[in-house]
């Protein structure tokens, strides 16, 4: 997905807040790891590369604690959760962690992104071994298995390429048996990074004699780091983007929490940039009143300079955008080192050439001349957030519109560089390629949180909630939602949640839900629902994917414990992977419950009712904006690794405005919500389209039709957006005529085609006009009918296009194709997902070149109305939920008594579709439907995704080259039916129910 720009047309004005350093946040966390007892790190840092250096520190043990100030950290000894840890796409971690993780009691796997695999590693493998680390790697990259023993110490020596190598070999020597002498072959490039990595080290007691070119450096062994207090200094790193932009253009920009007079400021490793901006003849003034710095510039072109990139670590890509508007010709020296970071930066800053720059390499030299402007173009990010940030602000000074590939890049380690860019004035935000340009950020007062403020006010005592519950119902105003929401939110702050944390709740369709939801919005977090129907297996997943720190529960749900379950993920090793950053857990309890939790070292329990009764309402002003990211959902897709798909709240608004618009609601209906919530189903056409609305929602957790259909009655529900079982339960309890019964005016079917003997059935009992629609987490919805439309157009078909989406049909070739023929089914639209977390190739590949997302469906499209006639890859859809069969294939092949089978969709009338497994036998073994269940529960495999029929074969039909026909296997499974339907009735209950 790319990250638009376009030329901002006025000055900037505004301010900037400026994070606190990676650098130092990097290495305090690991020396105050290493040092027993406790330390205090004041300040914060959001970018990812800090995050999974806490992720891995929590892996091994460390005891990491956030708080409103920065966080607390205690050091007592690595002692690993589990065999692999993952250090994510850090760089910095990989480097510094690899040596330290000798000093764990058993031995650790260091996994990481397919990225590193572009990335030597060996010159620093090998200086381990020479000083006596014990390690293995394939290839010299990740996984490296680093087994436990102190280091020998001895003479070392490495390249001077990377400063990261050297200060991953100074942070280990202080812990070795003996004297460690490190020299620098080659040129020593980033010094500056050295110096950082000696001063902090040095704060926490650890020595090392320095040679003054530091090219040598002496250690003594049995050193004992001591904890330290550390306030960590702004992040000139991120700083310099803003900067860069109000250098190039008219400008009076405030730059809070940046003052040239820190004295760790004048330490830091990136320190000269603002030197060569006072060289350039750039006004920069103290703010004392605003505690940072003001820039206030004409717009005039500044005086080009001189650099050498050794001493400006990774400041390349934004020197050169400073270059091209410079009056003259800049000159950058030493790039060798540059062209080994997360890309070739040298390489990717010549694409400003494309653009009517003028930079040309020689030799060693990269030579910048400064233009007068620029014109967009189509660019690529290189997947580096440094060339991203600095192509992004060249952009902002370029005619007409320019479009930057894998726009989430900046993520790494500036999160809040869009937000911060757009709000000194800087049009730029991300949208599907090709799309239109998207506007830029609009007020608070568009989100869902200023509009349940705005009916607090208007309307405080309305009804805006229900939850129907078989022992009761329970009712909030627009007053009580509100409220109740920003006591929460106080509560989050307290705990530490930032802008652009990740909360989790595993919640059913219960009130708190949408509170939580509500109060996650308010601290600019993003909201991270997760199935109430998961098991440990994919809690761990999600919540490892998700880097959440805190997370909701219910004391106990259908039989479950939660919190028994939440301790056997944070204690056993279950999956592979990194350790878990979750801190808090908040227990919601049943009505009239109030537990007493006990903090166990591990995790810190709440009880949300205590949460509302005693934390005061947070007064401050909402974090919440429209093109900020609000909604991680998570979708096993085809394959057994969760999709983690991100939404903005501009995304979700337009989608849910577009449904209202096609179902013709107004402020007068009143939307029924029997889907999960923590489904997009749920979540978005039915918690977040009535608020939308501003009209109740009524909500039920446990699935019981003759409940659901006394609950449409009394509240005089109007619509239901749901899968097609739920409808056709309905109908069937309709049907019975036991008590007075009416229905929606509007059901909406998800998930699979409406049968048109239900449809007729229900306008029959009803009057209710039922259709089909068609959408994906990704997309939300591509389609849908109108009530008005006729009847072949809602029973026969998915529905038209919705507002603000297209559709199309192409062949294999990409070709469009014509009406009425079948092909791959393909949609763009402003409803689309932000990208895929952590996976830019993943983002990157389900779009075609010019920006359609390949929804893995085949279609046809007649008249307008489309319809769904299979799936390009192996889905089994089972009453809406996908079936991750992939996953399952791998845990029936685990089984001692298979040699191999296959998971086909089984068709089911209520369902849509179930799983059928086809097995084959080992030699002497046998293998019962009942020892299938009992196996996969032993996985902690969620309920829904188990094969409801196992059918014992001799071989897999296959084709010449060996590939399982799975076309054979579903033929065979359309005669087949369930075992036992007594036996699958509670999983069905798990995906109706929850």
């Amino acid at each position: 997905m790319p990250l638009f720009v376009t030329s901002t047309g006025a000055p900037l004005s505004g301010e900037v807040h400026i994070p606190s350093s990676k650098y130092h946040a990097h290495r305090a966390l690991i020396l105050a790891s290493l040092a027993e007892g406790t330390s205090h790190i004041r300040g914060h840092s959001d970018a990812r590369h800090v995050e999974f250096t806490r992720r891995l520190l929590r892996g091994l043990g460390t005891g990491i604690v956030s708080g409103a100030d920065g966080v607390t950290v205690t050091g007592r000894g690595y002692r690993p959760r589990r065999d692999r840890l993952s250090v994510g796409s850090s760089g910095t971690t990989l480097y510094f962690m690899t040596g330290l993780a000798a000093l764990a009691d058993r031995p650790v796997t260091l996994v990481g992104q397919r990225y590193f695999q572009r990335r030597p590693i060996g010159p620093l493998l090998a200086a381990l071994r020479s000083l006596g680390v014990r390690l293995e790697s394939a290839d010299d990259r990740p996984p490296i298995t680093v087994f436990p023993g102190r280091p020998r110490g001895g003479t070392v020596r490495i390249p001077g390429l990377l400063s990261q190598w050297v200060s991953g070999l100074l942070l280990l020597a202080p812990f070795a048996t003996g004297p460690t002498v490190i020299e620098v072959d080659g040129e020593l490039n980033e010094r500056p990074y050295l110096d950082l990595t000696l001063d902090l080290m040095a704060k926490f007691g650890l020595h090392v004699a320095a040679s003054a070119d530091r090219r040598r450096f002496e250690i003594e062994p049995g050193q004992t780091p001591r904890p330290a207090d550390i306030t960590l200094p702004p992040d000139l790193g991120s700083a310099a983007f803003g900067l860069a932009a109000a250098a190039i253009q008219e400008s009076d920009v405030r730059f809070r929490g940046l003052s040239s007079a820190d004295p760790d400021l004048v330490d830091h490793p990136e320190s000269e940039f603002l030197g060569v901006l006072d060289g350039m003849g750039l006004t920069m003034e103290p703010d004392p009143a605003g505690g940072g710095l003001r820039v206030r510039h004409d717009g005039s072109p500044l005086a080009p300079f001189s650099v050498d990139c050794r001493d400006m670590p990774d400041m390349l890509p934004i020197l050169a955008t400073l270059a091209t508007f410079a009056d003259g010709t800049s000159t950058l020296r030493n790039l060798e080192h540059v062209r080994l970071k997360e890309s070739d930066r040298v390489q990717a800053m010549l694409q400003l050439n494309r653009m009517g720059g003028r930079l040309q390499v020689e030799e060693d030299r990269l030579l910048v001349t400064g233009v007068a402007g620029l014109t967009g173009a189509e660019l690529s990010s290189f997947n580096d957030h440094r060339v991203l940030m600095a192509l992004a602000v060249a952009a902002s000074r370029a005619r007409g519109r320019t479009s930057i590939k894998n726009a989430n890049a900046y993520r790494l380690s500036y999160p809040d560089f869009v937000r911060d860019l757009a709000g000194i004035g800087v049009p730029l935000s991300a949208g599907p390629a090709d799309g239109p340009v998207p506007a830029a950020p609009e007020p608070d007062e568009t989100t869902i949180v200023a509009r349940v403020a705005e009916l607090a006010r208007r309307r405080p005592r309305d009804r805006a909630l229900v939850e129907v519950r078989p022992d009761g119902e329970r009712e909030l105003s627009w007053a009580e939602l509100d409220d109740q929401a920003a006591r929460v939110a106080a509560f989050l702050r307290k705990l530490g949640v930032r802008t652009g944390d990740k909360v989790a709740y595993q919640l059913p369709n219960w009130s708190e839900f949408v509170v939580i939801t509500l109060a996650v919005l308010r601290t600019g977090a993003i909201c991270a629902p997760l199935m109430p129907l998961f098991r440990e297996r994919e809690l761990r997943q999600t919540l490892g994917r998700a880097g959440a720190k805190v997370l909701f529960i219910p004391g106990t749900f259908r039989g479950r414990d939660y919190r028994t379950e939440v301790r056997s993920v944070m204690t056993e090793d279950l999956a592979p992977g990194a350790g878990l950053p979750l801190e808090d857990v908040i227990v919601v309890s049943p009505p009239g419950g109030r537990p007493r939790f006990a903090d166990d070292g591990v995790l810190r329990w709440h009880d949300f009712a205590k949460v509302i009764e005693e934390t005061e309402p947070d007064k401050t002003a909402s974090r919440c904006l429209p093109d900020r990211t609000a909604q991680l959902l998570f979708t096993s897709g085809t394959t057994g690794e969760p999709k983690g798909v991100l939404h903005r709240h501009r995304s979700l608004d337009l989608a849910a405005e577009a449904q209202i618009r096609r179902a013709a609601l107004g402020d007068g209906d009143v939307v029924f919500v029997p889907s999960p919530l923590a489904h997009q189903t749920g979540f978005l056409y039915g918690m977040w389209l009535a608020i939308a609305l501003g009209v109740p929602q009524v909500l039920q957790a446990e699935w019981e039709p003759a409940l659901a259909l006394d609950a449409i009655h009394r509240w005089k529900v109007t619509f239901v957006q749901a899968a097609t079982p739920f409808l056709a339960d309905l109908v069937e309890e309709s049907g019975r005529g036991r008590g007075p019964r009416s229905g929606p005016r509007t059901f909406v079917v998800t998930g699979a085609s409406v049968p048109r003997a239900l449809a007729e059935r229900a306008r029959a009992n009803w009057g209710t006009a039922v259709g089909g629609a068609w959408g994906t987490t990704e997309t939300c919805l591509g389609t849908s009918f109108a009530p008005d439309d006729p009847p072949a157009g809602q029973w026969g078909t998915d529905g038209r296009a919705v507002d603000k989406v297209e559709i199309r049909v192409t062949g294999d070739d990409g070709r469009n194709l014509g009406p009425g023929v079948e092909g791959n089914f393909e949609v763009r639209g402003e409803t689309m997902f932000e990208g895929y977390l952590d996976h830019p190739e993943w983002t990157a590949a389900a779009f075609t070149a010019d920006g359609w997302f390949k929804t893995g469906d085949l279609a046809v499209i007649e008249d307008g109305y489309l319809r769904i006639t299979g799936r390009v890859k192996d889905v089994i859809n089972r009453g809406g939920e996908k079936v991750p069969v992939a996953e399952v294939e791998q845990m029936l092949h685990d089984h001692p008594s298979v040699a191999e089978g296959a998971v086909v969709a089984m068709p089911d009338d209520r369902l849509g579709e179930r799983a059928c497994a086809f097995v084959v036998l080992r030699p002497d073994s046998e293998l019962s439907f009942a020892a299938m269940r009992k196996f996969l529960d032993s996985h902690r495999l969620a309920k829904t995704y188990w094969p409801e029929r196992l059918e014992i074969i001799d071989s897999l039909p296959r084709n010449a080259i060996g590939k399982v026909q799975k076309t054979v296997l579903r033929d065979r499974a359309r005669g087949l039916r369930p075992h036992d339907d007594k036996e699958t009735s509670g999983e069905t209950e798990d995906v109706l129910g929850r």
